[in-house]
């Protein structure tokens, strides 16, 4: 069984990535800011479905922190989740879309709005608010993979293939849900930067990936206050 303190790389590769503007925070500022009970929407995307915002969302997790701490990871499957009264823009009417479904919330290139929309939808359907959202790109979790590779989902080797190409087959051939194979590969990944003595690596491409738009995070302010607050090595030991 993964630990769900550690099923979210997704979370913990955006809240690493910002580690560059961690020292502009003092412990104290961070204390006072983040202290309390937060939920961090996370939204898995695939940029290969053609729009013009960010990709997307094939999986959504509700992360809750109380005082700096992670606690309980919810997935959040987007099929059938539907917005509870926006109206599809012109564009997507056009491609068949009547409602505003989760899948789509990202679909212009205005993040804010995006993940505003985002939030709405899982705040209706599961009543569990969110005050920060972070997206993250097959792009960046490959990077990820190749940097504390070689990295083992379930048993399974991951290599030569795409992180989506595994998790799709993961799905198709044993049978996993979305929501268990991105914890599988998470768990892979971390396991991997432990065992190789790459957190470093990991790190550094984390960086590299949000400064290349990969990951995202809204706002970035509040994930920074997070970082001084928590502090990363208990996130990734």
């Amino acid at each position: 069984m993964v630990s769900k303190k550690k099923i979210a790389v997704l979370v913990l590769i955006a809240i690493i990535v910002v580690i560059g503007v961690y020292f502009l925070l003092t412990y104290q500022q961070s204390k006072e800011s983040f202290s309390g009970e937060h939920n961090i929407l996370v939204l898995c995307t695939d940029p290969s479905e053609n729009r013009p915002g960010v990709g997307a969302v094939d999986m959504a997790f509700v992360v809750n922190v109380n005082d700096g701490q992670m606690g309980n990871v919810t997935p959040v499957y987007p099929g059938g989740l539907a917005h509870p009264s926006l109206t599809p823009t012109a564009d997507m009417q056009a491609e068949g879309l009547h409602e505003w479904y989760l899948h789509d919330s990202l679909w212009s290139d205005d993040l804010e709005n995006g993940t505003e929309i985002a939030q709405e939808i899982v705040e209706y359907h599961t009543n569990m608010s969110t005050d920060i959202v972070v997206v993250v790109t097959p792009t960046a979790i490959d990077a990820m993979l190749n940097a504390v590779g070689p990295v083992t989902s379930d048993g399974q080797e991951v290599s030569n293939v795409s992180s989506i190409d595994f998790l799709r087959e993961d799905q198709s051939n044993n049978g996993a849900t979305r929501g268990d194979a991105i914890e599988n590969l998470a768990q892979g990944i971390i396991d991997a930067a432990n065992k190789n003595d790459k957190k470093s690596e990991l790190i550094k491409v984390g960086i590299e990936q949000y400064t290349q738009g990969n990951i995202k995070a809204v706002p970035s302010d509040k994930v920074a206050q997070f970082i001084s607050y928590e502090g990363m090595n208990s996130l990734i030991n």
